[in-house]
C-alpha cells in the first residue's frame, strides 16, 4: 500500500546564532502560503512516481513469471493452447473458419459417432470451398465437451467464424441445427434447421456447406455448385457403417484398423457403388501397408489400397481423399513420382482445405528436394490443422530435411507435446540431436517413448548409445532388436545407418528396394545416409531409383 502524504511542511525556525542575532525577514502571507502548497505538492507527486514505478516492476515481474510458467507447463493441455495462441498463415481474402463438433441430441452415448461423423463430413464439405481456410478435424475436436468462450477459441486458432450447433438421430430421421457466428462479437449471422431423412444426409451437407459459403461472401464455382446438388441418396445403414469405420480409422492403431477394415467390408457389402467406403479401405490398406503403423507392415496392404483408390475413384473423381489415397501408394510403393505429384495436385485442385493432402505433398516435395515448397505446404497444413501432431512432425521432418535442426527440434517438441505417443516426432529429434553431435539428447528421447519400445526406437537408441561410446548397451538393445521376429527392413537400414556400418547397410537396402520399402523415398535426402554419399554404391543406387542425391 501507497505511504501517505505528509502533512504540508511547516517554515523553518530560526536557528540559535540567527535568533541572538539579527532577525531574520518573515515570509508575507502570499509568499507563505505558496511555499506551503509547493512543497506539499512536490512531496505528492514525488511519492506518485514512486508508486507508478513499483506497480510497474511489479507488472514487469508477474509477466515474467507468467512467461516462464508456460515454459515450464508439460501438460498437453497447456502446450496445446500455448501452440495454438501462434498466428496462423493465410492467403490475402482468405476467410478463416473452424467447425466445433456437433452436439449429440438423441440422449444416446452410442450416437455419439454419429455427431462426430456429420462435423467431419460438413468439414470436408466446406474445406472444399476455395477461399475459406477451414480447420480440420482433429483440431475441432479438441473442443469437444468444452464450454470455453467462442472469442477464445477463435483467438487459440486465429480463425473468423465459427459454426455451432447439434444433431439429433431417431429411427431414419435426423435433424441437424446449424448456426454461424462471427467469432469475435458473439454475433449469430445465420442460422437453420434441416429435418429430413437420412437418406438425404448428403445433400443436408451440401447444403449447409453452400449457405454458409453465401453467407460469408465465397463465391462458389458452377461446377462445385453442380458437384453438390448430385449428390446421391445412401442408404442409412450403409452410411452409418462408414461413420463407424471412419471413428475406427481416426484411431490410428492397427486394432483400429482392422475395425475398420471390417465395418467398410460391411458397407460395401450393402452398397458395392459407395464410393466413401471404398476410399475409406485405401486410407486403411495404405497406412497398415507401411511399418510406421504396423510392424510389421501388412503384406499387400499398400497393393489393396491401390485397388481401392481406383475403384473410389472410377465411381466418383471428385473425392480428394481417394485421389490423395492413390498419391501415397504411387509414391511409396510404386515409385512413381510425378504420378502422386499429379493426384495430389488433384486432390487439392478438388479440395483445398484438405490439410492430409498438404502434408502428404510436403513430404514429396521435400524428398524430391525442393525444400522451399515443401515448407509451404507443410506450413499450409499446420494452419489448417493446428493441433494436430502429424502435421507438426510433417513440418519437422521437411525442417529435418533441409538441414534446419533447430526448427525442426522445435516443430518435433510440438507434436511430442499435443501426443507424447506419436512415434515419428520422436525419430526426428533423435536424428536431430545426433546429427548435431548431441547423442546425449538422442538417448534421453528415445527413452521417454512408451513401452514397449517400438523397432524404429530400438535402432535408434541402439545407434545412440554406439556413437556415445557405451558399446555394452549399444549391443544389448541391437540384439534385442534383431531377436524380434519379423523386425522391418527400415529398422535395420536405421541401425546400420547408425552403427555406420555400410556393407549391412547396403545388405538392408537391398531388401529395402526389393519389399518396396517406404524408406527408399526419402534416400535422397535424409540426413540419416549422409556418412555414405561418398560410397560410389550409393550415388548409383540413387540413379537406379531417379532420386536426387
Amino acid at each position: 500500500m501507497a505511504e501517505q502524504p505528509d502533512a504540508p511542511a511547516l517554515p523553518p525556525e530560526a536557528s540559535p546564532a540567527e535568533q541572538d542575532g539579527k532577525k531574520k525577514k518573515k515570509p508575507k502571507g502570499k509568499e507563505k502560503v505558496r511555499s506551503v502548497w509547493i512543497s506539499f505538492t512536490g512531496r505528492i507527486f514525488a511519492q506518485i512516481l514512486g508508486a507508478a514505478a513499483t506497480i510497474i516492476l511489479g507488472l514487469l515481474i508477474a509477466r515474467q513469471y507468467q512467461v516462464n510458467a508456460r515454459k515450464d507447463s508439460a501438460t498437453p493441455t497447456a502446450d496445446a493452447q500455448r501452440i495454438s495462441r501462434a498466428s496462423r498463415p493465410r492467403r490475402p481474402g482468405e476467410t478463416a473458419l473452424v467447425v466445433l463438433p456437433l452436439e449429440n441430441l438423441s440422449g444416446d452415448p452410442q450416437q455419439e459417432y454419429f455427431a462426430d461423423g456429420m462435423s467431419d463430413a460438413l468439414i470436408t464439405d466446406l474445406s472444399r470451398i476455395d477461399g475459406l481456410r477451414v480447420i480440420s478435424k482433429t483440431s475441432s475436436m479438441y473442443y469437444k465437451g468444452q464450454r470455453k468462450p467462442l472469442p477464445e477459441i477463435a483467438q487459440e486458432l486465429g480463425v473468423d467464424l465459427v459454426v455451432e450447433g447439434s444433431v439429433m438421430k431417431s429411427g431414419e430421421r435426423v435433424r441437424i441445427t446449424v448456426q454461424l457466428i462471427d467469432a469475435k462479437t458473439d454475433e449469430h449471422l445465420w442460422a437453420n434447421k434441416y429435418d429430413r431423412s437420412l437418406r438425404d444426409v448428403l445433400s443436408i451437407q451440401a447444403e449447409v456447406a453452400t449457405a454458409i459459403a453465401q453467407e460469408v461472401k465465397v463465391v462458389v464455382t458452377p461446377k462445385e455448385a453442380r458437384r453438390r446438388t448430385e449428390s446421391r441418396a445412401v442408404d442409412p445403414a450403409v452410411y452409418d457403417l462408414y461413420l463407424l469405420g471412419r471413428h475406427s480409422w481416426s484411431l490410428r492403431t492397427v486394432d483400429g484398423f482392422q475395425d475398420a477394415i471390417r465395418l467398410f467390408k460391411e458397407a460395401l457389402a450393402k452398397d458395392p457403388d459407395f464410393a466413401l467406403a471404398h476410399a475409406g479401405l485405401a486410407d486403411t490398406y495404405s497406412f497398415l501397408g507401411t511399418a510406421g503403423y504396423s510392424t510389421p507392415a501388412v503384406p499387400g496392404g499398400m497393393l489393396q489400397a491401390k485397388a481401392a483408390a481406383k475403384r473410389a475413384l472410377a465411381l466418383d473423381d471428385s473425392l480428394a481423399e481417394g485421389h490423395t489415397s492413390l498419391g501415397r501408394v504411387l509414391y511409396y510403393y510404386d515409385w512413381d513420382w510425378p504420378g502422386a505429384e499429379s493426384s495430389y495436385r488433384r486432390a487439392l485442385a478438388l479440395n483445398p482445405g484438405y490439410a492430409t493432402a498438404h502434408q502428404w505433398y510436403a513430404t514429396l516435395l521435400s524428398e524430391q528436394r525442393r525444400d522451399q515448397e515443401a515448407t509451404v505446404k507443410a506450413q499450409r497444413a499446420v494452419a489448417l490443422d493446428p493441433l494436430s501432431p502429424t502435421m507438426h512432425m510433417t513440418l519437422a521432418s521437411v525442417h529435418y530435411n533441409g538441414r534446419r535442426f533447430d526448427l525442426a527440434v522445435a516443430s518435433g517438441r510440438r507434436a511430442l507435446e499435443l501426443d507424447p505417443n506419436v512415434l515419428a516426432p520422436r525419430l526426428i529429434l533423435a536424428g536431430c540431436f545426433m546429427a548435431q553431435g548431441n547423442d546425449r539428447a538422442a538417448i534421453e528421447v528415445c527413452q521417454k517413448a512408451p513401452s514397449p519400445p517400438h523397432p524404429l526406437i530400438l535402432a535408434t537408441l541402439s545407434a545412440a548409445y554406439h556413437r556415445a561410446g557405451e558399446k555394452e548397451r549399444a549391443g544389448a538393445l541391437r540384439r534385442q532388436l534383431l531377436s524380434r521376429p519379423g523386425v522391418s527392413t527400415a529398422a535395420l537400414v536405421r541401425l546400420h545407418a547408425g552403427w555406420a556400418e555400410p556393407d549391412l547397410l547396403f545388405t538392408a537396402l537391398g531388401r529395402a528396394v526389393a519389399e518396396r520399402s517406404e524408406i527408399i523415398p526419402r534416400l535422397g535426402v535424409s540426413p540419416l545416409f549422409d556418412a555414405v554419399r561418398s560410397d560410389s554404391r550409393f550415388p548409383a543406387l540413387l540413379k537406379r531409383l531417379q532420386l536426387h542425391n
